[in-house]
């Protein structure tokens, strides 16, 4: 055998193992990512609509005055089903139409 060959004998190592890296590779394989939330503006349509969901979500948890369960569950409803449909037709939503616009309005004034 040659000097290269026995020099290259010594050096082996297995493909994008080394002695350096070997820590930091398990590290790495072990830690798990969460998908990253789509995040909105809070100016948008969605945005304030989310806020809208949190406010309501924060009468019902902490009881405000006047709060009917059923109500609030109803008004929760209504607001995701046009946020779902928001999210899935971006496209064509610029602005809400007068009926859901009204009614978000006096939903933003009963939950203030």
């Amino acid at each position: 055998m040659t000097e290269g060959d026995l020099r290259w004998m010594k050096n082996w190592k297995p493909k994008g193992v080394s002695m350096n890296t070997t820590k930091k590779v398990a590290a790495k394989r072990v830690t798990k990512k969460k998908p990253a939330k789509k995040a909105y503006r809070k100016d948008s349509i969605v945005g304030k609509l989310l806020q809208l969901k949190y406010r309501i979500n924060d009468m019902y948890r902490n009881g405000g005055p006047g709060i009917d369960e059923d109500e609030t569950k109803a008004d929760k409803k209504y607001l995701m089903k046009l946020i779902s449909d928001i999210r899935h037709n971006s496209v064509k939503f610029t602005k809400l139409c007068r009926e859901d616009f009204e009614k978000c309005n006096a939903l933003w004034r009963r939950y203030e």
